[in-house]
């Protein structure tokens, strides 16, 4: 089969691949229909994570089922599915508890995150393919309506839950000020998932002039981080009458971007952080949060446990994350996307690939 291959950074190449095939009785076999091209995966790409070379890349997919093992109750051949992109059983300590990115079964494993150890389930090929094999699919693999099409499906795989993951650990209340930073794809699914719990105004920060006016069309106040006018932690002073947001969103994965989510956080505010950062450690300006009585709050999201919830909303029309979708591209011309996602060219937001 082809798959989209790890070569270096900034060097990947659609080639033929080994076929995945089960190897447990728990395991599912999708045929993927469209997979998408994750902010994360930009890390790999830039050369900020680690990564194995030849390593198939993707961590969102959708697809069909094509085959079960034998230990398969929920899923048969011919279902739709979205792949979560973080593997769970459903059933240990963490998942019955609802961390399912904590799951002790499957130890958080992650397809298309080819780092520096296998984990418990081995080498996870990704979803930027035309096949994929899928651990513990009764918990990973979740049945799609027909109401919702492959292109807004795909952002259930990672984006949307790791936005409402974000939203949810800010606490958000009716009446409250939201601001987000980084208006990427995450950033603006943020922005959707913020509104869900009745704010009175959600901020949008960021320096590129497309997304920001993206972020006004889904109902943002669009702040440039780099105006003439002012930095973003004037804006939002500005807009709160001095106190700052009551929730901060962190959606970058940037050290610039987290302290000035901190540093626009109100006193007693919370900030809560959804993006992935490429350095193990900076700079934590830890005397302003103590004194600012700051809630902090962090992680992988719980993908596996918030997808059936954001279905149905998906399915009510609720949200809808499609307007975020700029290039929608064949398998083979996978490098191209990486490049125009990492160069922030023509306009990128969401790059789909269709096998």
């Amino acid at each position: 089969m082809k798959g989209t291959v790890f070569h270096g950074p900034h060097d990947v190449r659609v080639e033929q691949v080994d076929d995945p095939a089960l190897k447990t009785p728990t395991d599912a076999m999708v045929r993927i229909t469209c997979a998408g091209i994750c902010g994360s995966d930009l890390h790999f790409y830039e050369g900020a994570l680690p990564i194995v070379p030849g390593f198939v890349l993707g961590h969102e997919g959708v697809g069909v089922i094509e085959e079960v093992g034998a230990g398969i109750v929920r899923l048969k051949k011919g279902d739709r599915v979205v792949v979560s992109g973080v593997v769970a059983c459903g059933r240990c300590y963490f998942c019955r508890r609802g961390q399912s990115s904590q799951c002790a079964e499957s130890g958080s494993a992650i397809f298309g995150y080819g780092a520096n150890s296998a984990g418990k389930l081995g080498w996870l090929g990704g979803a930027q393919s035309e096949a994929v094999r899928v651990p513990m699919a009764d918990y990973t693999c979740f049945p799609l309506p027909d109401a919702i099409d492959d292109d807004a499906a795909v952002f259930l795989a990672d984006m949307l839950p790791t936005a409402f993951f974000g939203a949810l650990n800010g606490n958000i209340r009716p009446g409250d000020t939201v601001a987000i930073f980084g208006c990427g794809p995450v950033g603006l699914c943020a922005v959707m998932c913020a509104k869900l719990f009745g704010p009175a105004e959600v901020i949008a920060v960021d320096s590129i002039p497309y997304r920001l006016e993206l972020a006004r069309k889904l109902g943002a106040t669009p702040v440039n981080r780099g105006s003439a006018t002012g930095s973003s932690l004037q804006a939002i002073a500005e807009l709160t009458d001095g106190r700052g947001a009551d929730v901060t969103i962190e959606a970058v994965g940037k050290e610039s971007a987290l302290t000035a989510a901190i540093m626009s956080a109100r006193g007693g505010g919370t900030v809560s952080v959804i993006g992935v950062f490429g350095m193990p450690w900076f700079n934590f300006p830890i005397y302003h949060a103590f004194t600012h009585d700051l809630t902090f709050r962090i992680g992988l999201a719980n993908i596996n446990t918030h997808i059936p919830e954001l279905v149905r909303l998906m399915e009510s029309g609720a949200i809808d994350p499609r307007p975020l979708i700029s290039h929608v591209m064949p398998l083979d011309d996978a490098a191209k996307g990486y490049d125009i996602f990492s160069a922030r060219t023509d306009n990128v937001m969401k790059v789909l690939l269709k096998p």
